[in-house]
This record gives C-alpha cells, sequence and structure tokens, in this order.
C-alpha cells in the first residue's frame, strides 16, 4: 500500500480554511494588488506537488494576525503510477507582471495598506470525459451543478448566503464542461475573512455508468490525460500542490451525485480545490484563490450486462458455439435494452458434454420459474441485477438395448443360431464410442461369433471381427447413435446342448453410456416334438401318436404305441402337452377324427386310451433356470373317433402358472380297434384336436 501524505488546516477560532505553500518560507504580501484577467492555463504536468492548508485567525483593532497551527494528517490511499515530475517546474513564483498588472516587486512585509479590495478573476475550471477505448467523449450527457456563495466570517457563526443556486457547467466546442466561476471584488475584513466560492458542487453521469475516476480502467494516470497541476494563488505568489490533485477524484453521496473533496466553514462545504477568499490586513495576510493547469479529465466505466451460462446446479458450463463465457455488453444509453447476439441453441455439444437449454433469467437471483424464449431480451435496470444467465440441463447419455432371435426357438444340438442386438439413444445426448461384448448370464454351450455386422440408423451395414479377446473385452462398433436413433447388431453363434435344454445369450453393450444389458434364448431339440412360442397364449408343443404296424383281428385289439427305441428319446421320455394361457381361468378338451387311409377308413367306435396325465406347471418358462413344478393328474382321458369333445382339464382345476404341461404315460397309450376292421398295407391317419378355452 502506498502511502499519500495530506496536509489538512489546524482550525482555529472561526474555522476558517487556508490552504498555502507546506514548504514556503516567505510570505509576500502586497499593499494593493488588481486581479484582472483569468490566470494563464499551464502545460501538463506529469506529477503534481504538495500543499498544505492554514487558517487565519480573526485580529484586533492592531490588526495583527498570529500565524495559524498546521497539523499533518496522513490518509493511505492505493495510488497508481503518477506521471514524472516536470523538471522545471517551482514549488513557488512570484506572480507575473499578467497577473499582477505592474506590480514590479514584492513589498515589505510591513508596508500594509487596511482594508484593501481585491479583484479575483473569473476562473474557468474545465472538465472532460473519457470513455473506455480512451476516447475523449461529447459532455453533453453529463450535468454539473453548484450554487455560487458567499461566506462572511466576520460574524459568529459564519453567515453564508447563496448569491445564485443551481449554476450549470456548459459545453463547449472541444468537448469539455465549462465551470465559470465570475469575477468578483472582495474588500478585506476588519477581522474574520470573506469567501465568495462555488459551492454545493453536484456532478450527475448518465446511469449507464457504474463509476468515474481520474484513474483509468487499470488504475492509471492516462498520460493522453494528464492530471492538471492545482495552483493557488496566494497575496502575489503562486504555488505547484504537490499529491492534494487527489482531491480533484469523487465520491457519491447518498443523493446520487458525484463531489469533489470538500472543505468546511461552520459547516458549509465547498470544494477545497476551489476556494477564494480574503483576509484581514496584518503580518499574515491573504488574498486567495486557486485554479487548474488543464482540464480534469474523468475516466467513465460503463455498467455491462455479463452473459453467463450454468447448468442446472448453477455451476458455470462451457458456452454454446458463438456465445462466450461472462461475454461483457456495454450498457450505452439511459435506456439500453439488452438483447442476445443471436438464439440459444435448444441442445449442443460441448468438450464432450450434452446440454438442453432449460431457461435464462435477469439478475443475480434464479427464480423459481425460468424464461423460456431462446433470444433473451429486456430492459436494464442500472441496479446491479442486468446480468443474464442462462441455464442448460447436463444430458447424461442412455441407451437401451433388446436382443432378439432371427432363427427358430429350438436348435437342433451343434446348429447355428443367429442374434440381432437393437441399440437406442434414450437419451438427448449423442451415444458414442458404443461397444459389446458378452455378459455374464452367456451360455457356455453358445460359441463366441466371429463377426459382427453393424447397422447404424439410415447408415450402410459393416462387418466388424471379432476374437475372444474383444468378445470378452468389447467390440468397438465404430459408430455413433444420434438422438433418438438405434442401431443394429447381428451375429451367429453355434448352440450345442441336451435335448430341451435352454441356452441364453447375453451381452452388454455400453460407451459414453453406463452398460445395458440384454438376452434372449434358444432350446435344443428334443428331436420327437416340435415345440413353438405363441404370441401370448396357445400350444407351445403337442405330442404325436405314431402305433406303427398293426395287424387285423376278429376281436377288439389294443395297440401299444411304436416300440420305445425308436421313439420319445429312446423311451426316456413321455409324450407330453404344453401350454401358455394368459387368464386365471382356462379348460382344455381334446376330440379324435375318424382314422383313414387313402381307400378305407376305421369306424367311429375307434379310440385313443391317453388314460391320466401327470401335470406340471413351469416357472421361469424358456429360461435357463426353468423349474417344473409337479400339480396332481388328470382324470381318464379316452376320445372317441367320431370328433366328440372330451374334457381334459376342467377349469381352475391347475392354478399359479402360466405355463403347463401334460405328460401321457407312455405304456398307458393305447389306440383301441374294433374287430374285424382295416384292411392289410393301408395307412390310417387321425387327427388329435386340442382345444384351450380361457378367459373369465
Amino acid at each position: 500500500m502506498k502511502q499519500t501524505k495530506w496536509q489538512r488546516l489546524a482550525t482555529i477560532g472561526l474555522c476558517s480554511s487556508l490552504v498555502i505553500n507546506a514548504f514556503s518560507g516567505v510570505t509576500a504580501v502586497a499593499e494593493t494588488i488588481t486581479i484582472e484577467s483569468s490566470p494563464t492555463v499551464a502545460s501538463s504536468a506529469k506529477e503534481a506537488t504538495s500543499a498544505s492548508s492554514a487558517t487565519p485567525e480573526s485580529t484586533e483593532s492592531s490588526q495583527e494576525t498570529t500565524e495559524t497551527s498546521r497539523e499533518e494528517v496522513t490518509q493511505e490511499t492505493e495510488k497508481p503510477e503518477v506521471v514524472e515530475k516536470i523538471s522545471d517546474d517551482k514549488e513557488k513564483t512570484v506572480i507575473s507582471d499578467y497577473l499582477n498588472k505592474g506590480a514590479k516587486t514584492i513589498p515589505e512585509i510591513n508596508k500594509i495598506s487596511p482594508k484593501a479590495t481585491y479583484n479575483f478573476p473569473k476562473v474557468n475550471y474545465q472538465f472532460g470525459f473519457v470513455d473506455e477505448a480512451g476516447n475523449l467523449m461529447n459532455p453533453a450527457p453529463f450535468s454539473i451543478l453548484f450554487d455560487y456563495a458567499r461566506g462572511d466570517r466576520t460574524t459568529v457563526p459564519v453567515k453564508w448566503t447563496v448569491i445564485s443556486a443551481n449554476e450549470k457547467a456548459t459545453d463547449s466546442a472541444d468537448n469539455l464542461k465549462n465551470m465559470v466561476v465570475p469575477a468578483v471584488s472582495l474588500a478585506q475584513p476588519a477581522g474574520g475573512a470573506i469567501y465568495s466560492v462555488p459551492s454545493n458542487f453536484r456532478l450527475t453521469i448518465p446511469k449507464y455508468y457504474s463509476s468515474i475516476s481520474i484513474y483509468n480502467s487499470d488504475g492509471k494516470i492516462n498520460p493522453k490525460y494528464p492530471v492538471p497541476i492545482v495552483k493557488q494563488y496566494d497575496s502575489g505568489v503562486i504555488n505547484n500542490w504537490i499529491d492534494e490533485f487527489h482531491a480533484l477524484n469523487l465520491t457519491k453521496d447518498e443523493a446520487g451525485y458525484y463531489k469533489m473533496y470538500d472543505t468546511s466553514v461552520d459547516g458549509h462545504g465547498y470544494p477545497l480545490l476551489m476556494q477564494r477568499y480574503v483576509t484581514p490586513p496584518g503580518k499574515i495576510s491573504h488574498n486567495v484563490y486557486t485554479y487548474f493547469s488543464g482540464p480534469v479529465y474523468y475516466h467513465l466505466i460503463n455498467r455491462k450486462v455479463t452473459e453467463n451460462f450454468v447448468d442446472d446446479n448453477g455451476t458455470k458450463i462451457t458456452p454454446p458455439t458463438g456465445f462466450t463465457q461472462g461475454n461483457k455488453i456495454p450498457m450505452t444509453s439511459n435506456t439500453f435494452k439488452y438483447t442476445a447476439a443471436k438464439a440459444l441453441p435448444a441442445t449442443y455439444t460441448a468438450g464432450g458434454k450434452t446440454y438442453t437449454f432449460q431457461g435464462w433469467y435477469k439478475g443475480k437471483t434464479k427464480p423459481n420459474t425460468l424464461t423460456t424464449s431462446t433470444t433473451p431480451t429486456y430492459n436494464t435496470t442500472f441496479d446491479g441485477n442486468d446480468d443474464m444467465t442462462a441455464m442448460y440441463k447436463e444430458e447424461v447419455p442412455k441407451a437401451s438395448v433388446a436382443l432378439t432371435r432371427t432363427t427358430a426357438e429350438t436348435v437342433t444340438s451343434g446348429g447355428n443360431v443367429t442374434w440381432r442386438a437393437t441399440i437406442t439413444n434414450t437419451s438427448q445426448a449423442p451415444l458414442t464410442t458404443a461397444t459389446i461384448k458378452k455378459s455374464t448370464a452367456w451360455t457356455t454351450g453358445l460359441a463366441a461369433p466371429t463377426a459382427m455386422i453393424v447397422t447404424p440408423a439410415g447408415g450402410t451395414a459393416k462387418t466388424v471381427p471379432v476374437t475372444a479377446t474383444t468378445w470378452t473385452n468389447g467390440v468397438s462398433l465404430g459408430t455413433d447413435i444420434p438422438v433418438g436413433k438405434s442401431a443394429t447388431v447381428q451375429f451367429t453363434t453355434k448352440a450345442t446342448g441336451t435335448a430341451g435344454q435352454v441356452l441364453r445369450a447375453g451381452i452388454t453393450t455400453s460407451g459414453n453410456y453406463s452398460g445395458v444389458s440384454a438376452s434372449a434364448t434358444v432350446r435344443v431339440k428334443d428331436n420327437d416334438q416340435v415345440i413353438v412360442t405363441p404370441t401370448a397364449e396357445g400350444f407351445i408343443s403337442v405330442p404325436t401318436f405314431n402305433f406303427g404296424q398293426v395287424g387285423v383281428a376278429g376281436s377288439t385289439q389294443q395297440h401299444s404305441l411304436k416300440k420305445a427305441a425308436d421313439y420319445y428319446g429312446n423311451g426316456t421320455r413321455n409324450p407330453y402337452l404344453r401350454i401358455k394361457k394368459t387368464q386365471p381361468n382356462w379348460s382344455l378338451t381334446a376330440q379324435l377324427s375318424q382314422p383313414k387311409s387313402a381307400t378305407d377308413s376305421l369306424p367311429t367306435t375307434t379310440r385313443l386310451l391317453l388314460g391320466t396325465a401327470a401335470a406340471a406347471s413351469f416357472t421361469d418358462y424358456n429360461q435357463p433356470t426353468e423349474t417344473k413344478t409337479p400339480l396332481g393328474k388328470t382324470g381318464t382321458v379316452n376320445l372317441t373317433a367320431d370328433n366328440t369333445a372330451t374334457a381334459v382339464v376342467a377349469n381352475q382345476q391347475f392354478t399359479g402358472s402360466d405355463v403347463y404341461q401334460l405328460d401321457f404315460t407312455f405304456a398307458n397309450i393305447k389306440l383301441e380297434v374294433p374287430a374285424n376292421q382295416g384292411m392289410s398295407g393301408q395307412q390310417y391317419q387321425a387327427a388329435v384336436t386340442w382345444n384351450l378355452v380361457t378367459g373369465p
């Protein structure tokens, strides 16, 4: 922290405020001084000089005054770089003939003409306003008001009179504000002091500016706009003040005006650097006024609308293309309306992340409801709550996958099965770096594929090789899946297992999304009964009754099924009926048609004797974990070849599952043919019709 020393007056008696050179060892006093013209404006200074202040005490009839005491106070301020001190500048200069109008010498201190009248010149205090780009602006939008006041310190308290109120600084052709303090003649009082000053200084700036200072935005004095030297005329001597230029800086009061540093006499304030007064004759007698060597330049900082982009947690994110995080848009008028340069995108991707638009709001505090128009626009309020914040939701890439079998539900052991995985993008972010591999659900009876055919949505299929390693670790699909789109992956495996065994193909796909899995199954054929997959309900498998070759007899005969060695798993399994239903109420009937050959038929009294059937239900049907649970038996089932429907399972006889199986005992199944029926060499066929009835 740099220190700047200030000299301030010790206040004595009636609190006059007077500034003289702190380093001066001589005070020059003239008997009669007439000042007619404004002071010459000095060339720009590179460093101002300092001055102290002293206040004269009122005198008695002897008209002698005592010198005021001075106290020194130190004020710490941030002080930026200041230009170098002018090499030939004098801290004290005897006033020139131009100002002194003919006075060639400084009179001796004791030669005093009491109660002289001093004519103070008109002084033009000039002000310029510089924008952030360093350009001198038109001063018209700025206002400087002041009151012209007279203070009479010959009374206690000091009597102040406003000569004219609300005087206005005017604009010049060279873009400066001219604050003119008129010429005045002040007669020395017998005691105290007489003041004639511009008081109640009030600078108003357009509300679209946030600050004003003699320093630029870098905190420095711009050499193009130097701070003027503050000069004080004091009884024939011109003093340059050091450091006092800081009093040129402005502070904002409660009413919103900007003011220069004030001094005060009995509670009446006026700018310290614009004082003008006379004191009584005596050893220490003053006629004082101040002026500047050039204009005072103030640098303005525009208020700005800051564009912010955040996620739904309020954390700043990478903005969409064409926007800048923290971009500041200067306000340029008192009616400034903010409008985004272009529309905010509904969704965008940046830094590998995808964002969807939620809305925007004005100011510092997020409201409960966001504005969802894609081009933010609003009138600014110049109150620090004009920033625009656009909120986006970071999308988490998500996918679903389905695995289907493109070949039959059953496969001969050692045969091939073809599978198709469909990966669907279920999020608002693209799926990238997609891979596929076997999951832990993969059954060892299924061999690894050797290749995959990958087809992006609307794209061209391509073949991707597969090895045992990549099948375990992940096969790169080499394609992205856009929002709302799918890609298919088809591959073929070899299936090996025992009759009726269910084999599961389980796969997992992942990428920039969390892994998702799917599976499908295939059943190894039993080589005796066809198994189908009903869409909702119906028959999964029905038995075939093959009685082989039988003879014609003169009496009723019952014939058994073809010998076990040639039928139904080498005699290890019974013929079965398997059904699927969706309703809790269901029943089953069966009927037998008349057996016929190409030229003959057996009588309708022919019967198919099935006996009782063991009933069972399934859980986890068609899964490797499927379980078969016994439920009991049906009644005896005997079908007559006249297509009469015979009850097999009554309504709600068996409950608790969606898949049921009836196992008919191999040895109990008979074909009963009446005596003397049939012709040698003929092959007779009949149909067993099973009827599944479901519903309330």
